[in-house]
């Protein structure tokens, strides 16, 4: 084969791997904006919507049941605090005494001297990571929801958002070029942070920057097509387990039950159910304290809520 035999095949050959790499850019490119779709619309949609019909029923039932907790431990601290006190001397002192005095004896004079500072401050320690937990997922939520009112009263329509998000991938994505530089990764970057924060207006000035730029480690080898090819290859496997895992998980998998109205219903009357139950859980424990603390002449209050903002 004559070397102008060989340039000629190579072209050719070169030629059906732009065609190739054309295809897969299409394919990857769609799978990147339904990746990134179902993340920043559908689920977040499905979590509002889950947000709206049962996260206060499940934030106030958690918070319930760590007051629960809370009151639990504190008796049982205030109860070994009070064991350990030395009463030996009082009782040695009781049986010596008129009656009438043992009655002065029975007020707080004599009484174990609780440190109930101590007690806050352990109940404060030993909770802060469920303390953390219900905050956090309580903002969460109240997020969601706040968030969903502003969509509301914008009437947003997306349809403009999403399509220049996809001319943002398609022209700049890292994993449909080759050797991406700082910059090139940093406008993509910009227009998808847009794009979550639905920022019409920054997403259009990125995009305006991203149509000026130039790529610059443009394909020049065989091998730079056939790297470019592989690396396409390999990127549109990743992206399908990618979407995949979030189909096929919550807050994804909730969309077919929060459409069911009858199933919805049922579970929310669940949840109040619950919400009684352990409300009247928590008035019995809390009586149960105020009766500890007043047989012990405890006049401290405990404030269990006191991290809990929302309280």
């Amino acid at each position: 084969m004559t070397e102008a035999q060989n340039d000629a095949k190579n072209e050719e050959y070169i030629d059906s791997l732009k065609d190739e790499i054309s295809y897969l850019r299409e394919i990857l490119a769609s799978k990147l904006f339904e990746e990134d779709n179902l993340i920043n619309f559908t689920c977040r949609e499905i979590e509002t919507d889950y947000s709206l019909k049962f996260g206060v029923y499940k934030y106030k039932i958690k918070d319930y049941k760590l007051k629960i907790k809370k009151t639990k431990r504190t008796i049982e601290l205030i109860k070994k605090m009070v064991n350990q006190q030395s009463t030996n001397q009082f009782n040695k002192e009781l049986s010596d005494l008129e009656e009438n005095q043992i009655k002065i004896n029975k007020t707080k004079i004599n009484k174990p001297k609780i440190n109930m500072s101590e007690i806050e401050s352990h109940i404060e320690n030993e909770f802060k990571e469920e303390d953390l937990e219900l905050q956090t997922e309580t903002a969460k939520v109240n997020i969601l929801i706040e968030e969903h009112k502003n969509n509301l009263s914008k009437k947003q329509d997306f349809k403009e958002l999403h399509t220049i998000y996809k001319d943002c991938i398609r022209k700049i994505h890292p994993d449909l070029l080759l050797e991406p530089t700082d910059y090139e990764e940093n406008l993509f970057y910009s227009s998808k942070e847009a794009y979550e924060d639905r920022d019409l207006e920054e997403l259009k000035s990125t995009q305006n920057l991203i149509i000026r730029h130039e790529i610059e480690n443009e394909l020049k080898t065989l091998e730079d097509y056939e790297k470019l090819r592989n690396k396409l290859e390999i990127n549109i496997e990743l992206e399908d387990k990618e979407i995949s895992e979030i189909v096929n998980s919550k807050p994804y998998t909730q969309q077919k039950f929060l459409l069911d109205t009858k199933k919805v219903n049922n579970y929310r009357e669940g949840l109040v159910t619950s919400l009684l139950e352990v409300e009247k859980e928590y008035i019995k424990i809390n009586k149960d304290l105020s009766e500890l603390k007043k047989e012990n002449n405890l006049s401290y209050k405990l404030d269990l809520t006191k991290n809990n903002p929302n309280n």
